[in-house]
């Protein structure tokens, strides 16, 4: 990981009781984007409403951006683990395999619906077109990667432990060995 920002959330997590930020931002990203996929299917049957297409786009971006917090938290997160089971291993290269995924998804999709909310920025009423599905398809892409890096990351805290005392010790006992 880049190194200021590696030691940006160094200092942080030491402002807290949290091992790492990640659990603490990917909460975020998860929120904002289901509340903005919601928003864009209200979009489809409250035509009138254009504050509804623009409150979508805002959380789209806030998302993305959530999204990419979480990314580089769970990466520091990750460093930071120390003797971790075969198992362990595969379920936490997992998770950040669908972590990247969900995050290019939502980055995309964001992207998307700044076009959307661009082109109909002088309408009086909310047009239903082709890149406005083309976003919600998108969207929905993003909403089952999320759920799919949510159920990795939910298996690395109940079933591997990856979030318990024992194991951040362990990487703490390691750290103090290091010269």
């Amino acid at each position: 990981m880049i190194k200021p920002v590696a030691e940006l959330f160094s200092s942080l997590v030491a402002a807290t009781s949290l091992p790492n930020l990640h659990p603490a931002l990917v909460h975020f990203p998860v929120a904002l984007l289901l509340t903005a996929f919601g928003l864009d299917l209200a979009c489809l049957v409250l035509r009138r409403l254009t504050w509804l297409d623009r409150a979508a786009t805002t959380l789209y971006v806030l998302g993305a951006l959530g999204a990419g917090a979480a990314y580089l938290s769970g990466d520091a997160a990750a460093d930071s683990m120390v003797d971790l089971s075969g198992a362990a291993q595969a379920a936490l290269a997992e998770h950040e395999r669908f972590a990247l995924l969900t995050l290019v998804a939502a980055a995309v999709t964001a992207l998307l619906r700044l076009l959307v909310s661009w082109l109909g920025r002088k309408d009086k009423r909310i047009v239903v077109g082709a890149f406005r599905f083309l976003a919600l398809a998108a969207s929905l892409a993003t909403q089952g990667l999320l759920l799919v890096a949510a159920d990795h990351g939910g298996a690395l805290v109940f079933e591997h432990q990856l979030g318990s005392v024992a194991v951040q010790q362990r990487a703490l006992d390691t750290e103090d060995l290091e010269p």
